[in-house]
């Protein structure tokens, strides 16, 4: 963003008072309506309780299961949580098991079942507390439920926005200092609950990057190289500015894109421009060839990830050998929603509205590729419309900040689903091979298991958090 978020949430605090609740441990000073720098909660004057997402929702339920974790601590009914996404900030909304603002490896739960619990169990806190100020009782005597702190013993009541200026005005506390309920007292964890993105998804309200619409935004038909490392010989473009609608003919190092006033004209100017393609240094290069140079590193010593015993003299005993080969194909991720991203650039910032599961490794790929700032790379994130890790890469963003830089206002680029498949980040092939020996019962004694295989990581562009990301592939053997 191109203020920080510390002086957004001055601002809006300035304007609508209201109280937001720290999770820098332990809580710094901060002015009377911010404890900043690490908000995940705000509760307005009215009442109402907006959950800053760290992670992103693209089918898993999280945006329920972790609104839940909020309203258990504190004392709010579950349809009572408002939802926005959060800004890139790894220093703010990293995942504790990834070390990133990266949503995957089905670890959202995991990694803010206590964090998002210690909001609420703060934020419920600072409720009582400032009740029992306002009453001149003791915070023990007191009790939250359902947005609002009583007093039994007087029959006194107040709502969670009426105690929200008062709320801001205390110290926080240290998020150890203040207890968590015991399961045993859990009365929305664990129990069925009707998904808080669902009537919106139903009636068409939920937004997703492809549903992003700005004033004077164009849209765009890409078409990429068909060959790694390939890029534009010739296209026509006087036949794509033909049709009706286009407005412009873009060209990258290894796209080309048409942008026009809907996508119809793009695709038809995209087809008329009739692109001829210089296919570069892999030209040649087929899956036929691909499996070939796996086939032959299976038979070649690799890194060992396990060795237990001597599986080659195992082997050699065994009073039956078995050997095979498993063969894993290239894989498409197929998200249901088209790969899409809206970008308005201009020479002081970009601002990009997309689904992303990794806000903050798209903004440092943006911030590389065009050399500003990262905090003039502003990222609006929005419901995924199917993630299945396509969305950890920010490939379709660099060419849509690409095509973007050469266009006056915003544009959405929108891939066709033959481009998706064909110019996905696939799961690698594989070619594993196996040996195995039994004695004379027919009883295992040996196992070898060699794995030959592209790395996940060698195709992306490289950050210092990928590594964070990517799993590693090994290759070993190992015998009884």
């Amino acid at each position: 963003m191109r203020d920080s978020r510390r002086s957004f949430l001055k601002a809006a605090a300035a304007v609508s008072g209201g109280l937001i609740v720290d999770l820098a441990w332990p809580a710094a000073a901060a002015s009377a309506a911010v404890f900043a720098p690490n908000a995940f909660i705000r509760i307005d004057r009215s009442g109402g309780v907006t959950l800053v997402m760290p992670m992103v929702e693209m089918g898993q339920g999280i945006y329920t299961a972790m609104a839940m974790l909020l309203a258990e601590e504190l004392e709010v009914g579950l349809g009572e949580v408002r939802l926005e996404h959060a800004p890139p900030n790894d220093a703010l909304y990293a995942n504790s098991l990834l070390h990133i603002q990266t949503t995957g490896q089905s670890a959202s739960i995991r990694a803010f079942w206590t964090p998002l619990r210690q909001a609420g169990a703060v934020g419920r806190t600072l409720l009582v507390q400032a009740a029992a100020n306002q009453w001149a009782v003791d915070a023990s005597t007191c009790r939250a439920a359902l947005g609002a702190v009583l007093h039994p013993a007087s029959g006194r009541r107040a709502g969670y926005g009426e105690l929200a200026d008062a709320a801001a005005r205390l110290p926080v506390p240290a998020r150890d200092s203040v207890a968590l309920k015991q399961s045993k007292d859990f009365t929305l964890i664990g129990t069925p609950a009707k998904r808080l993105d669902t009537p919106d998804k139903v009636n068409g309200r939920a937004q997703f990057g492809i549903d992003k619409r700005l004033p004077g935004m164009k849209i765009a038909a890409i078409a990429i190289s068909p060959a790694f490392g390939g890029k534009p010989k010739s296209l026509n473009a006087a036949a794509a500015r033909a049709v009706k609608g286009v407005r412009e003919v873009v060209r990258t190092d290894e796209a080309v894109a048409v942008v026009a006033d809907h996508m119809w004209a793009a695709k038809k100017g995209l087809k008329a421009a009739a692109i001829q393609w210089d296919d570069g240094p892999n030209a040649n290069l087929d899956s036929a060839a691909i499996i070939r140079q796996l086939e032959e590193a299976s038979r070649q010593p690799g890194a060992v990830a396990h060795n237990s015993g001597d599986a080659a003299k195992a082997l050699a005993g065994a009073a039956q050998r078995l050997d095979a080969v498993y063969q894993l194909p290239f894989l498409a991720h197929g998200a249901m929603e088209p790969m899409n991203c809206t970008v308005h650039a201009r020479k002081d910032g970009i601002d990009i509205w997309l689904g992303t599961q990794a806000p903050t490794l798209t903004q440092a790929m943006v911030a590389q590729l065009t050399g500003l700032p990262k905090d003039a790379i502003r990222i609006h994130n929005h419901l995924l419309g199917g993630g299945f890790g396509r969305r950890l890469d920010a490939d379709g963003t660099l060419h849509a900040v690409k095509i973007a830089q050469q266009v006056a206002g915003p544009v959405k680029v929108v891939w066709s689903r033959e481009e998706d498949i064909q110019h996905d980040l696939y799961r690698p092939y594989y070619y594993d091979r196996l040996s195995a020996g039994l004695d004379a019962n027919g009883r295992p004694v040996a196992w070898t298991h060699r794995i030959a295989g592209s790395s996940v990581m060698a195709n992306r562009p490289q950050t210092e958090a990928l590594p964070r990301l990517c799993s590693r592939i090994s290759r070993g053997s190992r015998s009884s």
